[in-house]
């Protein structure tokens, strides 16, 4: 299954599959706020695998703002700025603490604070002078943004403290002002406060920093020691920073164990978001004293704090009316359903807009109708979704017959669940098929706008068309001049349309990547249900001629690949083999020279924290030496074990016989 077409969790699938939803799920979220999947959703599927995959990767990952949305200079932190862990409810909170904290020792105590939605930020001073900010990035390495973060209230430039240190916060935009000004619903291009931050921090004049008006709110101190929570929180405050404890008020300190549950509960249903200065997704719960925090370790190869946890809202909901229904062209020229409402306040925002994933829901007497009274969840605080129909409407809900964007006829995909345009010259698929190439290959700088404006002949008329037609012409960009006067001066007048500056950064951004894997091409071709199956083609045809020698015999032997999906498949690429052709002319595949061959044949998983080398060091290793990585079932060659982590996949391996081997066992193997 491609996961980009996927809408909701599937628990059929292998947990590889689950997790690259999960990241697809989550680099949605982070980028632009269009996750298929609601918050709970996300966090109840990200808790399931995590049960049974705790040492995976992807849970290595720390949420923030992806490293290369923000420019820079890459700067590692010189300690780990990591994240929390999360409970998704009440409930999973009692379990937690339950299994973290056995002994109830009566002189504990706990503090609960807000979990700011914001972009974090480490503030490092030296001599009492803020000398660098960073952003979290990858929890290990972050980007300078220090002269943009000079512009935000809250930052401060100088503090009453000689030694090097480090303050720590979420730098976050006041909700009302952004919901007011900034919001889509308001004819703003953002979608939450966060994205608004992100894209603040994110501009190269910091005084266009100084004019989105962010404020920073300190939560953490690092390179000093502290007794408690408590201490720490009034430090900040000694400082000369707004916290969640001095300045707002919004702390419970001192809570024993026996009464922590309630104090959650009542913590988190007390709290009137909407009237809050920012936007929150959570409470956060955090033992009190730090030296026994500390003790009890981390876990995520020191990522996350064992002792410390951050507890999940349920999703806003509000009741409205569905007064229309129109159709939205995909990428692969699926027509989707959009249901046009009556208005409703979730959280500060008016959500007038709802996707109804696709015509085949709607038909039948039970279906969803004209006029029906639903209750509308935000995915993610972002993404509204109906989530019940509290009363059916009386008019039936008209399928297209039409492409709203070309006009051409639509036509029933093969299981009658989606309209499809089936017109390759459709320009909304185009526009999709070219944004989703370029992100796909990590291309950065441009986005749908300029891409729509280029394939608009109404905005860029070039001899009765439109400036680019088609993908490969994106390319023509760069060697513009090659065989006639005509091109040069088609390009000529595109950089005068759109200015030099503009021009020359969207070469540049075009120039940024010439060289991907084989998997990543395949991928970013958009090819109908193939996504990171791509990887599994490539593994049985490592080059661009292997793929075009490739049958359905050879296809149909791969897990996942049934009938209609290796036919698409193949149609698919003889269709686009032209266009394949000339991308290869200015994107080179790279080729994985293999250490040895050693692990051909072989499948590990890891489970546990390792050091020299670390665990994704080793599963490099096992690629490197002709081996695959893989979740715990019969197919797995061996569990390597880090001697310590004896739950998750340490017991799946037990309860189906997976061999189970040291980290020097593994490493045996290849030496």
């Amino acid at each position: 299954m491609d996961v980009t077409k996927q809408t909701k969790v599937d628990k059929t699938l292998p947990i590889p599959r689950r997790i690259d939803f999960l990241r697809h799920c989550a680099k949605l979220y982070e980028t632009n706020g269009t996750s298929p999947l609601s918050d709970k959703d996300y966090d109840v599927e990200y808790y399931e695998v995590e049960q049974i995959v705790p040492n995976d990767p992807f849970f290595d990952e720390v949420g923030g703002l992806a490293i290369n949305a923000i420019q820079g200079q890459s700067v590692p932190h010189v300690v780990t700025m990591g994240s929390l862990s999360k409970c998704l409810d009440i409930p999973s909170t009692a379990t937690w603490l339950a299994s973290q904290y056995p002994d109830p020792d009566p002189k504990r105590s706990y503090i609960l604070q807000h979990k700011i939605d914001g972009l974090s930020l480490g503030l490092i001073y030296d001599g009492g002078k803020l000398i660098q900010a960073l952003t979290r990035g990858d929890g290990v390495t972050g980007i300078d943004v220090t002269e943009k973060a000079k512009t935000v209230e809250g930052v401060c430039l100088t503090i009453p403290h000689k030694g090097e240190i480090e303050v720590r916060g979420e730098c976050h935009k006041n909700r009302q002002d952004f919901y007011k000004t900034w919001h889509v619903s308001v004819g703003g291009v953002y979608k939450n406060p966060r994205n608004f931050a992100a894209g603040a921090m994110n501009e190269k004049d910091p005084e266009e920093t100084r004019k989105r008006k962010l404020n920073f709110i300190a939560y953490e101190v690092v390179r000093r020691d502290f007794d408690t929570e408590v201490e720490k929180n009034r430090f900040l405050g000694q400082l000369g920073f707004a916290t969640l404890n001095a300045t707002t008020k919004r702390t419970k300190e001192g809570i024993p164990l026996s009464r922590v549950v309630k104090a959650v509960d009542a913590y988190m249903n007390s709290i009137d978001r909407a009237n809050l200065p920012y936007d929150i997704d959570g409470a956060v719960l955090k033992l009190n004293d730090i030296a026994l925090a500390k003790k009890m370790g981390t876990t995520s190869g020191g990522r996350k704090p064992k002792a410390n946890r951050a507890i999940k809202f349920p999703p806003s909901t509000g009741d409205t009316v569905v007064n229309k229904v129109v159709p939205q062209v995909g990428r692969t020229g699926v027509v989707v359903p959009v249901g046009l409402l009556d208005g409703v306040d979730l959280d500060g925002a008016l959500i007038k807009r709802v996707a109804l994933h696709n015509y085949g829901a709607l038909i039948g007497a039970n279906a969803l109708k004209i006029g029906a009274v639903v209750t509308i969840a935000k995915k993610g605080d972002i993404i509204p979704q109906i989530i019940k129909v509290v009363k059916n409407g009386t008019v039936d809900i008209e399928v297209p017959s039409k492409c709203p964007e070309c006009d051409s006829l639509l036509e029933w995909d093969d299981t009658n669940t989606n309209v499809v345009c089936v017109n390759s010259n459709c320009i909304a698929q185009l526009n999709k098929r070219i944004d989703y190439w370029f992100k796909g290959i990590g291309v950065k700088g441009f986005g749908p706008g300029t891409i729509a404006k280029l394939t608009s002949v109404e905005d860029l008329e070039w001899d009765s068309k439109a400036i680019i037609n088609s993908l490969e012409e994106m390319y023509y960009l760069l060697d513009n001049d090659r065989k006639t006067d005509h091109p040069f001066r088609k390009y000529a007048y595109l950089k005068a349309n759109m200015g030099e500056k503009t021009y020359d950064n969207l070469l540049a951004s075009i120039k940024s990547v010439i060289e991907v894997s084989l998997p990543v091409f395949i991928n970013a071709l958009g090819i109908e249900n193939i996504g990171t199956s791509s990887k599994d083609i490539a593994d049985i045809a490592p080059t661009i001629a292997d793929v075009d020698k490739l049958t359905e015999a050879d296809l149909l032997k791969l897990s996942g690949f049934g009938q209609s999906k290796v036919t698409s498949f193949i149609d698919s690429w003889k269709e686009r083999r032209a266009e394949i052709e000339v991308l290869l002319k200015y994107i080179t595949i790279k080729k994985v020279t293999l250490v040895s061959d050693k692990l051909k044949g072989k499948k590990f998983c890891f489970t546990g924290s390792f050091s020299n080398p670390t665990r994704s060091e080793m599963e490099k290793m096992v690629g490197e030496n002709g081996g695959k990585l893989g979740s715990v079932s019969t197919a797995l060659t061996a569990l390597v074990f880090d001697g310590e982590t004896m739950k998750g996949k340490y017991d799946k391996a037990k309860k189906v016989g997976v061999p189970i081997i040291t980290q020097d066992d593994f490493l045996a193997l290849i030496n």
